[in-house]
C-alpha cells in the first residue's frame, strides 16, 4: 500500500496523471474513473498506458489515506473499477485458472425450462439389489468426471457402514440411466463405492462411534442379523430417464449436491454428451501443445483443462460475430454435440487450427500466454479462460506469415496488449466478470481483433 510521500511530484509525467485524477475528484464529487482519467490525460498528451498503470497507484494511493482528509471526498472502491489481485483471480486451488465473478448487473438471462419434461423417477432398492447390480457392471462407479475425485478414509467408511447397524437413513442418490436400464452414479459414488466394497470385504470396520463391539469386522464377520440389517436396507435413489432433454438433464446436474462435491460446469456437459467429444476433448487436453502453453498449470481432476479446449473450439466452429446463445454454458453444451457429429476431417482440421494457435500463443507470449499482466513487474496470474478462447480464435485464424509478423514484433504486442488491461476498462470487465454475455464476448473478441490487426 502507497504511503502519501510516495506521492508522484507535480509536473512529472507521473505526477500529471495523479493531478488529473485528483481535479476530475473533486469535480464530480466521487472518485475518478479510468475511462475519464486516461481520456483527459491524452487530451493533455499523456500517454494511455502511463495514465491506466498511475491510476491504480493514485486509487491505492487514496484508499490508504485517513477519510477524513480535509477537502478530500472518500473513495469507495468497487470491484469494477479495478483489476484483480493474484489471490482473488487464483481462488479456485488447484484449477490453474482464474476465477470468473459475477457482475450482477451483467447476468446471462437463461430461458427457463418446461417443468414437464423433467424425467426422474424414485425407487427404492435394497442394498443386496445395489450389490447385484454393480457386479454384474449395471452401475458404472467411475464415471470419467468422479473418477479422480478424493477417496474416503477409513474412518469414513466405515462411519457410514455404521449408520446401517444404526439404522440411520443416508442421503439420497442420483444417477443417470441409459436404454438398457444401467445408470451412471451422478452423485453418491463414493458411498455406493464404500457399500459395495464392506460388502465384498474389501475393508475392515475402524474407529466407530457407537458400535464399537464390531471394531476390526468384515462384513462376513459380522453376526447374521448385523449382515442382514446392511443387506435389507432399502436406498432411495432418484433416476434421471434417457430421453430427458440435455437442458432439463444440465439443470438437474447444477441442483445436486447432497454432501460432496458439486459437479462444476464441464463435469456435467460430460456426463450429458456421451460420445467421441469425450476422448477429443481429453487427447487436445493432454496435447504438448496446450501444455505448453498453459505452462502445464492447468488442472485435471476436475476437467478444467477440458473446459479449456471446448471454450476454444465452441468459437472456432461458431464465431462469436454470431454467438445467440442463450448463455454461455448452453453455448458450451450445444459444441460437444456438433462436435459429437462431425467428420473425421473437420476434427483433423480444428485440431491443427488449436495447435497452430497454442504454438503462436507460446511463441509471442511466452509464460505469460492466455494470462493477465497490468504492469511489467506483476506477479504471474492464472491462466483466464476468457482470454483462452479469445486469443485463441484469434491467433488460429492468422496465416502464418501473420503469426510470424507477431512473433516478430511481439515485445510491442505485448507492451500494447498491457495497455488494453489498464487502459480499458470495459475490456477488462469483459476478461473479468460474467464473461458469458453476448456483450463482453462482442467486447474482448473485438479489442484482441483490432489489437492483432495493428500489426498486421
Amino acid at each position: 500500500m502507497r504511503a502519501k510521500s510516495d506521492r508522484p511530484r507535480s509536473g512529472t509525467a507521473t505526477g500529471q496523471v495523479w493531478d488529473i485524477a485528483d481535479e476530475i475528484t473533486r469535480e464530480k464529487g466521487r472518485c475518478a474513473e479510468l475511462s475519464e482519467v486516461i481520456e483527459r490525460s491524452s487530451a493533455k498528451g499523456g500517454n494511455r498506458h502511463t495514465a491506466g498503470t498511475q491510476y491504480y497507484k493514485w486509487k491505492q494511493h487514496c484508499q490508504a489515506r485517513p477519510p477524513d482528509d480535509a477537502g478530500e471526498v472518500e473513495l469507495h472502491g468497487t470491484e469494477e473499477d479495478r483489476p484483480p489481485s493474484h489471490e482473488e483471480a487464483a481462488a479456485e486451488p488447484d484449477s490453474g485458472v482464474e476465477v470468473e465473478r459475477e457482475d450482477p448487473q451483467q447476468r446471462a438471462v437463461e430461458r427457463p425450462f418446461d417443468p414437464s419434461r423433467i424425467r426422474v423417477r424414485t425407487v427404492n432398492v435394497l442394498v443386496e439389489q445395489i450389490v447385484s447390480r454393480i457386479r454384474h457392471n449395471e452401475i458404472d462407479l467411475q464415471p470419467d468426471f468422479q473418477r479422480m475425485r478424493g477417496i474416503w478414509d477409513l474412518q469414513r467408511k466405515s462411519r457410514l457402514i455404521e449408520s446401517f447397524l444404526l439404522r440411520i437413513p443416508i442421503p439420497v442418490f442420483y444417477v443417470a440411466a441409459d436404454l438398457h436400464d444401467n445408470w451412471k452414479v451422478v452423485d453418491g459414488v463414493q458411498r455406493l463405492s464404500t457399500i459395495h466394497g464392506y460388502v465384498v470385504g474389501t475393508f475392515p470396520l475402524q474407529r466407530l462411534e457407537y458400535r464399537r463391539e464390531f471394531e476390526g469386522k468384515r462384513y462376513d464377520e459380522l453376526p447374521r442379523g448385523m449382515q442382514r440389517r446392511i443387506s435389507e436396507t432399502p436406498l432411495v435413489v432418484n433416476v434421471i430417464e434417457p430421453g430427458t432433454p440435455p437442458g432439463v438433464m444440465f439443470n438437474i446436474f447444477k441442483r445436486i449436491n447432497t454432501g460432496g462435491m458439486t459437479l462444476n460446469g464441464q463435469e456435467i456437459r460430460h456426463a450429458v454428451n456421451p460420445g467421441p467429444v469425450r476422448e477429443y476433448l481429453k487427447r487436445l487436453a493432454d496435447s504438448r501443445e496446450f501444455r505448453e502453453a498453459t505452462g502445464h498449470s492447468i488442472g485435471t481432476q476436475r476437467m478444467q483443462d477440458r473446459e479449456c479446449v471446448l471454450r476454444f473450439l465452441a468459437f472456432h466452429i461458431q464465431p462469436w460475430e454470431r454467438y445467440a446463445a442463450d448463455s454461455l454454458d448452453s453455448h458450451l453444451d450445444q459444441s460437444m454435440k456438433t462436435i459429437n457429429r462431425m467428420p473425421r476431417d473437420r476434427l483433423e482440421a480444428l485440431e491443427a487450427d488449436f495447435s497452430k494457435a497454442m504454438q503462436a500463443a507460446s511463441r509471442i507470449f511466452g509464460h505469460d500466454a492466455f494470462r493477465k499482466r497490468y504492469r511489467p513487474d506483476d506477479v504471474r496470474f492464472p491462466v483466464s479462460l476468457a482470454l483462452f478462447e479469445t486469443w485463441g480464435e484469434q491467433l488460429a485464424r492468422c496465416a502464418p506469415e501473420e503469426i510470424d509478423q507477431l512473433v516478430a514484433r511481439r515485445t510491442e504486442v505485448r507492451e500494447r496488449f498491457m495497455a488494453l488491461l489498464n487502459g480499458d476498462a470495459e475490456f477488462e470487465k469483459a476478461i473479468s466478470m460474467s464473461t458469458g454475455t453476448p456483450q463482453r464476448i462482442r467486447k474482448r473478441f473485438k479489442a484482441v481483433r483490432d489489437l492483432v490487426e495493428e500489426f498486421l
